[in-house]
C-alpha cells in the first residue's frame, strides 16, 4: 500500500497510537506513588515497579491477541462477553467504569492536598471538593481541553520530574539504600498493586485496535514502546527519588506530597519545588477533567447495553441524557474520596480495574486457533500476576477498612 493510500483511509501509525498510549499512562501517579512505596517498601520500591511493568507488558500482549480476534469498540464489555455472555460483559464493563470513577476518588483527594500549598487556611478535603465540581460545571458547559493543551499539561509534568529524577541522580546516596529491603520480600510484592496504579491507562492502546494501520502488528509494536517508554521513565524517577531522599522526608506518606519533601530534601533548589508544585496541580486538574468527560460518555454506553427494562425505558423517553451521567459520575468520585481513605482508593481501583482485562483474556482459553503452543507463557503470565496483584490488593484493602 502507497503512502498516500495509508494516509487516505484516517488511520494512524503505531508511533501516534504509542504516543496516545504514553500521554494516558503519565499522569499524577507518578509523584504520588514513591512517597506510598517508600513508607511501604523503602528502597527496595522500585522492584514493586519492575514488577508492575513485567504484568503490564504481559496484559498489553494478550489484549492484543483478544482485539484480533473480536475487534470492535467497548472492549470491557465486547471480549468478556464473548465466552461467558452478556451478564459478565455487563460486569466487567460496570467493574472499569466505577475503577475509573474511583481512581479520580483518589485524584480528588491528591487536589485537596497539594492545593493546600496555594491555600494553607482551607482544609484539603474542601478544596478538592471544590475543584471536582468547579470541573462538573465546566463538563456541563461542554468545555473540553484540546489537544495542545493536553499537550502543554503533559509537558508540565513530565520536565519537572525529569529535573527533578536529574537532580536526585546527581545527589546518589549509596547509604539510603541500605538496608535495601527493610520489610521483607513479601513487602515488594504486596506493594506492587500500588505501583500499577502509576500505569492504568494502557488499556487504552487496545481501544485503537480499528484505527491503527496493521493492526495485528501495529498495536501490540506500539503498546510495547509506550509502556517500556513510561515505565523506564518512572523507574528512572522512583529509583533516583528512593535513593537520594531520606525515608524519614517523606512524613505521613501519601499525605506528603512531593513538594514538600523536594524542599527539604534540596532547598539549594527552590524552583525545582515550585516546577513539581504546579506541575502536578495541572497534571492532576486536567486528568479530573478529561476523565471525567470521558467517563461519563462511556456510562451511557455502557447503559446503552443494559437488557434491563427500567434502563431501556429511561433510555427511550430520554430520561437518561449526558447530564445526568455527569451528576453521577461526579456523586461516585465524591463519595470514593470522602468515604475511603487514599490506600483503600488505590487497592479498590486495583481491583476493579484489573477484573475487566482477566475477564477479557480468558476469551484466549476458548480460541482454540490462537491457543498455540509456544504463544502460551504470556497469557499465563497476566493471568497469574492478575491474580497475585488482586490477592495482595485485596488484603490491603482488607486491612485498610479494618483498621
Amino acid at each position: 500500500m502507497s503512502k498516500s493510500s495509508s494516509a487516505s483511509n484516517g488511520k494512524i501509525s503505531w508511533l501516534a497510537a504509542a504516543i496516545i498510549g504514553m500521554n494516558a499512562m503519565i499522569g499524577v501517579g507518578i509523584v504520588t506513588i514513591p512517597t506510598m512505596l517508600s513508607q511501604k517498601v523503602g528502597p527496595a520500591g522500585i522492584l514493586s515497579y519492575v514488577i508492575s511493568i513485567a504484568l503490564v507488558v504481559s496484559l498489553g500482549v494478550s489484549l492484543a491477541r483478544v482485539a484480533h480476534r473480536y475487534p470492535g469498540e467497548g472492549w470491557t464489555y465486547l471480549y468478556p462477553s464473548q465466552w461467558a455472555g452478556h451478564k459478565v460483559g455487563m460486569i466487567s464493563a460496570a467493574s472499569y467504569v466505577v475503577g475509573v470513577l474511583v481512581a479520580m476518588g483518589f485524584l480528588i483527594q491528591q487536589a485537596g492536598i497539594w492545593a493546600q500549598h496555594f491555600i494553607p487556611f482551607v482544609s484539603a478535603q474542601t478544596l478538592g471538593l471544590s475543584i471536582i465540581f468547579i470541573l462538573m460545571f465546566l463538563v456541563l458547559a461542554g468545555t473540553e481541553a484540546s489537544s495542545i493543551v493536553q499537550y502543554i499539561i503533559g509537558a508540565l509534568v513530565v520536565i519537572p520530574l525529569m529535573a527533578t529524577a536529574i537532580v536526585c541522580w546527581m545527589n546518589f546516596n549509596p547509604a539510603l539504600l541500605k538496608p535495601f529491603m527493610p520489610y521483607g520480600p513479601v513487602s515488594v510484592f504486596a506493594a506492587a498493586p500500588k505501583a500499577l496504579f502509576a500505569f492504568f491507562g494502557f488499556e487504552c492502546v487496545i481501544s485503537l485496535y480499528s484505527v491503527v494501520r496493521e493492526p495485528k502488528k501495529n498495536v501490540p509494536k506500539a503498546f510495547l514502546f509506550a509502556i517500556l517508554f513510561v515505565g523506564g521513565l518512572y523507574v528512572f524517577f522512583a529509583g533516583g527519588l528512593l535513593a537520594a531522599v531520606p525515608v524519614a522526608l517523606f512524613g505521613s506518606g501519601i499525605d506528603t506530597t512531593l513538594a514538600q519533601v523536594l524542599q527539604k530534601a534540596f532547598p539549594q533548589y527552590g524552583l525545582l519545588s515550585g516546577a513539581v508544585l504546579v506541575g502536578a496541580m495541572f497534571g492532576i486538574i486536567g486528568t479530573l477533567h478529561s476523565m471525567l468527560w470521558a467517563t461519563s460518555s462511556l456510562l451511557t454506553a455502557v447503559l446503552k447495553r443494559s437488557r434491563s427494562g427500567v434502563v431501556q425505558i429511561m433510555l427511550a423517553r430520554k430520561m437518561w441524557n449526558n447530564t445526568i451521567s455527569v451528576l453521577l459520575c461526579t456523586a461516585i468520585m465524591v463519595i470514593s474520596s470522602i468515604v475511603f481513605h487514599a490506600e483503600a482508593l488505590v487497592d479498590l481501583t486495583d481491583l476493579l480495574l484489573i477484573m475487566p482485562s482477566m475477564l477479557s483474556i480468558i476469551s484466549l482459553f476458548f480460541i482454540s486457533k490462537e491457543w498455540e503452543r509456544g504463544r502460551n507463557v504470556v497469557v499465563i503470565i497476566a493471568l497469574f500476576g492478575s491474580l497475585t496483584m488482586l490477592y495482595f490488593a485485596g488484603s490491603s484493602l482488607v486491612q485498610a477498612l479494618i483498621g
